[in-house]
């Protein structure tokens, strides 16, 4: 019967409905179940058959006041806060990380652009000096620079 009474309990607590899978015959009340710590259907006595196709009395479950201390306790509440407090860091982490991965992002084009731009100013200076060395062993094989413009062929 022990048995019987921890299948049922169990089925109850997945289903919430051990009157309709566990009750004996259609007068009979279906007890001993518990909710949330709460016995909401009563103690059921242990079932005697007497031989024969006899069916037992009904029996009215007794009635029990609800408790809603039963399910609303302070550790709960704390447990709440805690899960609560862990996901809003865990959402100002994601957040800060999106935050520094687009700064991270405006910083490497800045990068970029700067290195362009040295790398352009390098070979400016790179073609002033190469200008300037030329000129320079010019005027020592006695060339001098021509007043007219230079003409720039176009390809």
């Amino acid at each position: 019967m022990r048995t019987a009474k921890r299948v049922e309990q169990s089925v109850a607590g997945f289903a919430g409905n051990a009157g309709r899978f566990f009750r004996g015959l259609p007068g009979e009340a279906t007890t001993g179940v518990q909710l949330a710590g709460v016995d909401v259907l009563g103690d059921r006595p242990p079932a005697s058959y007497p031989s024969g196709l006899e069916t037992p009395a009904p029996t009215r479950p007794q009635e029990e006041t609800f408790d809603i201390g039963a399910i609303l306790r302070l550790r709960t509440f704390l447990y709440l806060i805690a899960a609560t407090a862990l996901f809003l860091f865990q959402i100002h982490n994601t957040l800060t990380i999106r935050e520094l991965a687009k700064q991270n992002e405006r910083l490497r084009e800045q990068l970029r652009i700067s290195t362009s731009i040295r790398a352009a100013q390098e070979l400016k200076a790179s073609e002033l000096q190469s200008i300037h060395s030329i000129s320079g062993l010019a005027q020592a094989l006695g060339l001098s620079s021509s007043a007219v413009p230079p003409v720039d062929i176009e390809p």
